[in-house]
């Protein structure tokens, strides 16, 4: 018997992945985590707990960057000094929170944002707006 190669190995742990997933989820949830998987470009491999601790890593290195180009800017073009950018910092950390905690979805400040200024940010493809 000739040993299997690496593509067949692959296809029967993807097989192995998905059947345990419809057992111990279900259908409806197996659907969901390949369609998050193949937008993301994510291996089977990696376990949802480390893939959610790597999310979270992400998104708060994420929004340090944001906000350290955002005092950068308002510095330079606005000369705001300490007190308005600790003011600015303090908004922007509670405006953060809104979305961690699902008061406001990017789809909701996308649209608010088009609404009152006229500018409307594009997301990419992919990008979680709710």
């Amino acid at each position: 018997m000739s040993r299997l190669s690496k593509e067949e190995l692959a296809r029967y742990e993807g097989a192995n992945w998905i059947l345990e997933k419809i057992k111990a989820e279900g259908i409806e949830a197996a659907e969901k985590d390949l369609e998050m998987r193949g937008i993301r470009n994510i291996p089977l491999k990696v376990k949802h707990s480390d893939l959610h601790k790597f999310e979270v890593s992400e998104k708060a290195n994420t929004i340090k960057s944001m906000l350290l180009i955002s005092i950068y800017c308002i510095h330079d073009a606005y000369g705001f000094e300490e007190k308005e950018l600790n003011e600015f910092i303090n908004l922007f950390n509670k405006r953060a929170e809104c979305l961690v905690d699902k008061w406001v979805s990017w789809k909701d400040i996308q649209q608010t944002m088009a609404e009152e200024t006229g500018i409307l940010i594009p997301m990419p493809d992919g990008f979680d707006m709710e």
